[in-house]
Order: C-alpha cells, then structure tokens, then sequence
C-alpha cells in the first residue's frame, strides 16, 4: 500500500509540473501575441501543448497563431509560383505542408485549401522536368558528379519520375567504372578492384563489371606458398605447432589477391614433378621452385628460441589490525556500551609469476629474383602473475597498517580485500604459449598484409 502511495504521489507531481510548464508557455505565448509576434506565439502554444496536450488555452492559441504562420508560408509558396520561381515554389510547399504535420502531432487541425495541393503539383511537375533535362545534359557531357546531383533530387521528389533512378545509377556508376577500366589497363589491379567494387554492389550486371572485377582478381594474383617451418630449439614439434597458427594467420587474410599455397599442397606439386624439399631453400633455388609452383613468393621461418617458466609461488607476513568491540560500563548513565578496538595481528601476501617467451625469424622471399623482399624477428614474451591474500580470521574486521597505527582509508582498505578475492592461480604456460604464438601469428599476417598492399597497388 505504501508502494503505491509513493507512485501514486510521483505521478500526481510530474503531472503537476508539466502543467505548471504548460501554463508558463501559455502565459508567454499571450504576451507575444498581445505584441505582435504571431509566429513567436506560435512556437510557445506548441511547446505547452507539447507538455499539456489537455490544455484548453494552448489549443486555442495555437489554432488561431498556427493558422497565420500557416498561412504566411502558403502566401510565400503563392508568390514564388507565380513570379516563375519553381524550385523555391517546390521547396515553400513543403515547409507548409511540414509545419501542418508538425501541428497536427499536438492535436491542433489548421486549415490547408486543396487547391494548393494541385498548385503544387503543377508546379513540382514542371521543375522536375526542367531538372530531367539539366540532369540529361549533364550526363552526356560526362559531368557525372553534377548529374547524380540532379538525378537524386528528382528521386526525392518522385522516385517514379521517368527513368530518373536509372539515370542516377548511370551517373554514379559510369565514373567507377572507367575508372576501373583505366586502373586495370594501367597494371592497378587493387585500384581496379576497388571500382568495380562499387560497381557491382549498386549493381551487380551493370556492363560487364562482373568480369571485370574477376579479371582485377586473376591479373594481379599474388601466390604465396608457405614452406615448413623450421625448429631450432629442443621443443620438439614446435615447428609444426606455430606453423599451424601462421598458415592460419596468413590464410584469415582479408585480401582478394592472395592465394596461399600450403605445405600438403606444395608437397602434392613437388611429388608429380618427383622433386622434395629439404627444408632450405636458398635465392638461387627458389625462382626453380617457383616457376614449378606458379608462385610469386614463399615464406619461410625458423623458430630460434622459446623457453617457458612456471613460477614459484611466494608469500610474506604482512602486518594488519583486527578490528574487535568490548562492553564497557558508563556509572554516570548506568548503562552498558560497545567500544570499538584495534590488535595487532597478520595475514599472508602470496605471489607467483609464470611466463613464455619466443623468437621466430620469418623471411618473404620474390619467386621471380630470389630477393628476400621482407625479414623481420619477432621476439615476443607474455607473463601472467597472480597477487591474492590469505587471513586465518575474520577478513570482514581486517584493516591494512599503515605504520604502527589502523590504516581506515577506504580506497586502502577496498584494496586489501580485493586481495582476498583475487585470482590465485596464474594462467598455465601451455594456454600463455598458445597467446603467444597467436600474438606471433598476428604480426606476421600484419606484415604480410601490408607488403601485398604496396606490392599490389
């Protein structure tokens, strides 16, 4: 029952102070209109029937005051139409006819005449025409920008008007795709793509960009074939372990150009040609293999060193104050009372810090010189420690030291119980490894997805 008396007295004061608030607008409207100020007027009855759509007054004023502002701007639609100003005409008609919606959506009617719907229809009819014909020329001048301008006006103004959105399309379209066409006699086979790109989204059998944007694909194709990686360290099988995150790196790259040639594939290759690999390949072996696999470049790494470390876990004695009451007597008030006190006493800090460290040499090397075209080490490490307390008694009645007295700050305190919550075992050195051959593989696909964007423009 009390719930309800509460909600009920919240909804009783906001509909107190929305009609306050109409009232205010009310007031202020009058005086505005008592002025001369007619569409001032106007704004504020709008504002309190906005806040009080009930409001006897507000619908009065705004129905007399709506109607002139109405009315001014269906004048000012009037003139433009007959002094030949079409576009203005149009543009007039729509503030009108907005500001009637706007009106309507608090309640109030105001009075349109048909006959300016068919005025503006007339008038809307011949500046479309005039624009078509604008639009026209334009475009067989090639002048597309202006043309999509002038063709997605009549598209608002009449999505049916004619041809006027095929029109558009060509305006937007026709640029992209001789720019493509362009790009892709010039050897800018991504530029090209990225034209025909466009094209075949806003639509896809517009010429034959279709075929294009295949042709973009097959033209500058840049083959990659990944050799098996090599293992320089006692881990055994290392090798085949970040190999498999990196041919997954370099396969997740995002890049229509890039073929990757795997080792199962490669080693398919080699076995028709009753060829193998040994593992090396040097500059001058690699355009033969190359030209065998129909690749434009391999990759190549060596995993140079990798060690882990699972810490061991410490702890020390850190000094604290337990917080405890005792009963005391007051003789004056003859009464018993809780007196709050502090004791020494400690709880245990416990640490442990595991880690993973690797250094992987990778190496991109052109099929087509024998140039190594990109090198780099990747040394990486990734740690995970764990910092947590333990306290024999109550953790609720514990306060940190600060010195030799009770330390109450609370950021202090908040703290010190946020180690007795904390995580106690640090992540494992297999899944820190794993993280960090994932963090190898993403600098890698980073590498090699930055050189396919300068190799291929």
């Amino acid at each position: 029952m009390r719930v309800f008396t509460i909600f009920l007295s919240v909804l009783v004061a906001t509909a107190l102070f929305s009609c306050n608030g109409s009232k205010a607008f009310v007031k202020r409207a009058v005086k505005l209109e008592a002025a001369g100020l007619t569409h001032e007027a106007a704004n504020n009855y709008y504002i309190a029937l906005q806040k009080n759509r009930t409001n006897v007054d507000a619908q009065i004023g705004m129905k007399s005051t709506g109607q002139l502002v109405l009315n001014d701007k269906l004048n000012d639609f009037s003139k433009d139409k007959n002094f030949g100003k079409k576009k203005d005409a149009v543009y007039a008609f729509h503030a009108a006819r907005d500001y009637h919606k706007k009106i309507k959506s608090v309640g109030v009617e105001l009075t349109m005449a048909d006959f300016y719907e068919q005025d503006y229809e007339d008038v809307k009819s011949d500046y479309m025409a005039e624009l078509y014909e604008e639009g026209t020329t334009l475009l067989e001048a090639s002048n597309f920008k202006d043309a999509e301008r002038i063709f997605d006006e009549i598209s608002r103004l009449d999505p049916n008007f004619k041809d006027a959105n095929a029109l558009k399309d060509i305006a937007y379209l026709e640029p992209l795709y001789k720019e493509g066409v362009a790009s892709i006699n010039g050897g800018r086979y991504r530029a090209a793509h990225d034209n025909f790109s466009k094209v075949v989204e806003r639509k896809a059998d517009y010429k034959d960009a279709k075929k294009r944007l295949d042709e973009c694909v097959q033209l500058g194709r840049f083959t990659m074939a990944v050799l098996p990686f090599q293992n320089a360290t006692n881990s055994a099988g290392l090798d085949a372990k970040i190999g498999a995150y990196l041919l997954d790196a370099l396969t997740g790259i995002n890049d229509p150009f890039l073929k990757i040639v795997d080792r199962d594939n490669l080693n398919t290759i080699l076995e028709e040609q009753k060829l193998g690999l040994t593992g090396v390949i040097d500059e001058e072996t690699a355009v033969n293999v190359g030209e065998l696999i129909g690749a434009h470049a391999i990759i190549t790494g060596t995993v140079l060193s990798y060690d882990t470390r699972n810490g061991k876990l410490s702890n020390k004695s850190m000094p604290g104050y337990e917080q405890y009451t005792v009963k005391k007597y007051n003789a004056e008030e003859e009464k018993y009372y809780n007196e709050t006190k502090y004791r020494k006493t400690n709880y245990q800090e416990y640490f442990c810090t595991n880690e993973a460290n690797v250094s992987f040499q990778y190496k991109v090397i052109s099929l087509k010189t024998g140039e190594v075209i990109l090198s780099k080490i990747i040394d990486k490490r990734l740690e995970d420690n764990v910092h947590y307390a333990k306290y024999d008694g109550d953790v609720s009645t514990l306060y940190p030291s600060n010195g030799n007295a009770v330390n109450h700050n609370r950021a202090s305190r908040d703290d010190l119980r946020g180690l007795f919550n904390a995580r106690q075992q640090p992540i494992s050195t297999s899944e820190l490894s794993n993280n960090l051959f994932q963090v190898v593989s993403d600098q890698l696909q980073a590498d090699v997805a930055s050189l396919l964007r300068q190799t291929i423009q």
